[in-house]
């Protein structure tokens, strides 16, 4: 948090006095952005940002926010995204993170998550509209792109995207892609100040044990102690971002003005196949024994290459990435075992 807030340096004061509303707050990228935000209020702003955290129920002991619970700063609203959002006053900053975020949700609730991304995303933009918003952020996914052609990969944001609309898989890209529309459109119509992150497979703090994508499937195995073994065959490469350096990327898009328009947030190094992934993760556990590898390709309409083109937020944006792999893995074995220790004392 004080590495973020040295390198947001004076345009955190733009938070200073404002209401900042964040939609799907228990998540960990909006989770993340929840910490930051409080993190300024304690240590850098002399008028304190007013937090409005939208969940679907009220943190309880041990949740994932439960340690902002009681602050003067911090209000929660427990709905469902998709209904109306009432609220007085003005909302300087709207942060829309909500939505399912693994294929598992994906498949379990089909049209909830193409709803989250669009009736909800609507609400908000109207709400914008209606009041004194200076800038709009919605979390889209690189999963937009779908598979590209190697000569696509790094893809930047100009590439159009590639996969099959009838994979289950699709019905969470096909909404951040309608997603990303919407707000262009209400840009474009009237005036609204929106911009659109694609963020790539990031980890950190706040990560669920059953996320069941891979950093935190191989985590929870090494917690749990079982062996280290694939769902696929491991060959799928992806780059893994950590997440404190796509947080500050995720505020200086929301506090640019490049109105209208996408950016790809992550790391773009180095490319990892999933088996060399879980290697290093089991390595950082202490074990010896080689991984598992299944005998399937990765999952129908995974890409077998996902790798961002950073080379706008960089250029314009003068966005940067700073811990490396292995430190985030690291540092997400860390949080993911204090976790799960604190669920056991709540158990207790």
């Amino acid at each position: 948090m004080a590495e973020i807030a040295a390198h947001l340096a004076g345009a955190a004061e733009r938070f200073a006095g404002r209401t900042v509303l964040i939609t799907g707050a228990g998540g960990m990228l909006p989770g993340y952005l929840a910490d930051t935000v409080t993190y300024l209020n304690d240590h850098v702003l002399r008028t304190p940002a007013r937090l409005v955290l939208l969940t679907r129920t009220h943190p309880t002991p041990g949740s994932r926010l439960a340690h902002l619970t009681g602050r003067a700063d911090v209000r929660f609203l427990a709905q469902d995204a998709r209904d109306p959002i009432e609220l007085d006053g003005p909302i300087h900053f709207i942060i829309h993170g909500a939505s399912p975020a693994t294929p598992p949700q994906f498949a379990q609730d089909p049209v909830g998550t193409v709803e989250v991304n669009t009736i909800a995303l609507r609400n908000l933009l109207d709400l914008a509209r209606q009041r004194e918003t200076e800038s709009v952020l919605f979390f889209s996914s690189s999963e937009v792109y779908g598979t590209p052609e190697p000569e696509h990969i790094p893809t930047p944001e100009t590439y159009l995207g590639r996969f099959d609309f009838t994979l289950t898989r699709s019905f969470y890209a096909a909404a951040k892609r309608f997603g990303e529309t919407l707000c262009a459109a209400y840009f474009q119509q009237y005036g609204v100040p929106v911009k659109s992150v694609r963020p790539f497979h990031i980890h950190g703090p706040g990560l669920r044990r059953d996320d069941g994508r891979i950093v935190a499937a191989m985590i929870a195995r090494g917690l749990a102690g079982e062996r280290f073994e694939l769902q696929s065959d491991g060959s799928a490469t992806r780059t893994y971002g950590y997440i404190a350096d796509a947080t500050l990327g995720f505020l200086n898009v929301l506090l640019s003005d490049r109105n209208g328009e996408a950016f790809n947030v992550g790391a773009d190094a180095p490319e990892t196949s999933m088996l060399a992934l879980a290697t290093t993760i089991a390595r950082l556990f202490g074990r010896a024994e080689p991984v598992t590898p299944g005998a399937a390709p990765s999952g129908a309409g995974s890409p077998a290459r996902a790798c961002p083109d950073l080379t706008k937020i960089r250029s314009l944006l003068g966005y940067d990435t700073r811990v490396p792999l292995e430190a985030g893995l690291e540092r997400t074995i860390e949080w993911m075992r204090a976790d799960a220790r604190l669920d056991e004392r709540m158990k207790q």
